[in-house]
């Protein structure tokens, strides 16, 4: 029963993701540490909610919706070990 509002949920989770990375940080003059854990997590709860959300047109919405920040985060990750296994 609750699969049904996953999607909604997970949509959700994207904009509070979307507050807290990108418009506290202009009034707060920048993030900690803590605001940094904040947004990588809501990032993963976004994504996973939407994967075991119920299947429709939503799900679908909120699967590409979510994925683009993890590939983001996922890139931010691989990108120095492709660094060093290049040198």
């Amino acid at each position: 029963m609750l699969r049904r509002y996953l999607s909604i949920i997970s949509l959700l989770l994207f904009s509070l993701f979307i507050i807290f990375a990108f418009i506290t940080p202009i009034v707060v003059n920048g993030t900690s540490e803590i605001g940094d854990i904040v947004v990588i997590s809501l990032i993963i709860a976004s994504f996973l909610t939407a994967f075991f959300s119920q299947k429709g047109k939503l799900r679908t919405f909120a699967l590409i919706v979510s994925l683009i920040p993890v590939l983001f985060l996922l890139g931010l990750i691989l990108l120095p070990i492709f660094y060093l296994l290049e040198q």
